[in-house]
């Protein structure tokens, strides 16, 4: 028998003072049996930065036509494509060409600049966005998860604060291509 995906209700609170923007979301995640609880929370820190009404989380890991977040317009055309990880060349030309725009989020601190050299002078620079997720303070990231989350999140500068109503982490998240 097959295992199924573990479902995780959030209540988010989005502060990002860069952008001026403050939204309170009702989520829905499903975490696949080989996902871990960390990778869980780095795609909702991606849900955070690039936050808007319109954005959701697809089935991911168990479909690969489909990134792990994605906005799409009202004729269903995807206009944010969300990757995690270090998807090969291949894939980010897909999703560039599926997609207006395609932010992807990397977490891995031994292996990321290295991937991120590799394919970077490969990638559509006008529509590709690489950040470098690095926790600076009161890690680990998945310290919160529970089935029903509250959480805040506040964005300012480089600087991303996530937290309950007990205690809070710190995050650098680094934009590597250098493009907004």
């Amino acid at each position: 028998m097959a295992i199924g995906a573990s479902i995780y209700k959030v209540v988010l609170n989005i502060s990002n003072l860069n952008t001026h923007s403050y939204q309170d979301f009702n989520l829905t995640m499903a975490k696949h049996p080989s996902e871990s609880e960390a990778r869980l929370m780095n795609r909702l820190v991606a849900f955070c930065h690039c936050a808007h009404e319109d954005l959701e989380f697809t089935k991911g890991l168990s479909t690969k036509d489909e990134p792990e977040i994605w906005q799409k317009d009202m004729t269903g055309e995807i206009v944010h494509w969300i990757e995690l990880g270090q998807p090969d060349e291949k894939r980010i030309k897909q999703a560039a060409g599926k997609s207006k725009r395609v932010s992807i989020f990397t977490t891995h601190p031994n292996t990321s600049l290295d991937w991120f050299k590799k394919i970077e002078n490969k990638i559509p620079k006008d529509k590709v966005f690489v950040y470098f997720v690095k926790i600076l303070e009161n890690g680990p990231i998945d310290r919160f998860v529970e089935r029903g989350m509250r959480l805040s999140c506040t964005i300012e500068e480089g600087l991303t604060y996530l937290g309950n109503d007990d205690e809070r982490i710190t995050i650098e998240v680094e934009n590597l291509t250098g493009n907004f």
